[in-house]
């Protein structure tokens, strides 16, 4: 059960990363939403998959959530534009739009740093409760 929520997470953060670039590239294209603020998209949802990763490994949850967001980024990044230009353009190649790195910098900016967070404020303690709490000690 955990391989194959560890296989699910890496694609929905690969899927968070291709949406958030059809949320932030010009609506000139297809599919797309012009949207400046598409870094809100991708903190919320790399928290979340955070949280997800947090409360599933708590024992070596940065090893985890490294491995994740590694794959994940390579494979939405990397993997998924070349797919793209070898089914659309019928070649091999890259696409060649600085957009797309702009977008993909901007949702790394933001996202990372909310998917780090959530890595070490999710995880559960030995009593069971949430490891950093807002509320003070009782």
């Amino acid at each position: 059960m955990r391989r194959f929520l560890f296989t699910s997470l890496i694609l929905a953060l690969a899927a968070v990363v291709h949406t958030d670039w059809h949320f932030a590239r010009p609506t000139h294209h297809r599919l797309s939403l012009g949207w400046n603020q598409h870094w809100l998209f991708a903190g919320l949802a790399f928290g979340l998959v955070g949280w997800v990763v947090a409360r599933t490994w708590p024992a070596d949850v940065w090893r985890r959530g490294i491995v994740i967001a590694t794959i994940a980024l390579v494979l939405a990044q990397v993997i998924e534009p070349m797919a793209e230009v070898a089914l659309d353009l019928h070649r091999i190649g890259y696409p060649s739009e600085p957009g797309r790195w702009t977008a993909f910098f901007v949702c790394i900016a933001a996202g990372l740093p909310s998917y780090c967070l959530a890595l070490w404020w999710c995880r559960p303690t030995r009593s069971g409760r949430a490891s950093r709490s807002l509320a003070p000690a009782a």
